[in-house]
């Protein structure tokens, strides 16, 4: 039996735009392997995507990490792991009393959107010449564009420093059998109640809960 994440029907996301939205806006992720020891290492790291956008089934994802950490360690000398790999979006709590139709019948709940990408995980660049520079530049890139300003390159910092700094790290691969999309939205409400929860959310001055009313009202019909 292939054990996927529970779902309800009305929560599913399956959009691939949906889905690449998630992992582009919200990049660091969790990682948990399944090892043969059941000890289920662990890791946070920014991931890149890398496919085509609308095709999920192209994906991988790539990061790096310390190579003293657990993770790293659990995949040396060639060992490929289960693992998935978690995107969080947006979260918040939702109050009953924000809702209008079903305000006496209502319990709180809490509002968020995830992906799950399940496959396999395995060091990557290992004895291939300019991978870890390559990486390293394209993880750079995208996060120095995404908040503006000038481009960051690590060329005034001395030779040795750099080396080193390299040589404490190494790169990681997720190749993805299955993505699964949540998105709990108050879909499940009638329009008035979900109309109540964005201006709940709203009205917390919060920089979350705003970010979820945003992402409530965009998915609006």
């Amino acid at each position: 039996m292939t054990v996927g994440t529970y779902i309800p029907p009305h929560f599913r996301q399956d959009d691939p735009a949906g889905l690449a939205e998630v992992v582009e806006n919200h990049p660091f992720a969790a990682l948990v392997l399944a090892d043969e020891q059941g000890q289920m290492p662990c890791v946070h790291l920014p991931f890149l995507r890398f496919g085509q956008r609308a095709q999920p089934e192209t994906w991988r994802f790539e990061s790096h990490l310390a190579r003293a950490n657990p993770v790293a360690e659990a995949l040396a000398d060639g060992c490929e792991l289960p693992a998935i790999l978690i995107f969080t979006g947006p979260d918040a709590y939702v109050s009953p009393r924000w809702y209008v139709d079903a305000r006496e019948t209502s319990v709180p709940t809490w509002n968020y959107q995830s992906v799950h990408v399940r496959g396999r995980v395995r060091l990557a660049g290992e004895g291939v010449p300019g991978w870890l520079d390559r990486h390293l530049h394209d993880l750079i890139d995208t996060h120095q564009a995404r908040i503006g300003g000038d481009p960051f390159d690590w060329d005034h910092l001395p030779e040795k420093q750099i080396a080193g700094m390299k040589a404490a790290i190494v790169g990681i691969e997720l190749l993805p059998d299955r993505i699964e999309g949540i998105e709990k939205l108050a879909q499940n409400k009638t329009a008035t109640d979900r109309d109540g929860v964005i201006d709940g959310l709203h009205r917390r001055n919060d920089a979350e809960c705003e970010a979820m009313a945003d992402l409530m009202r965009s998915r609006e019909p």
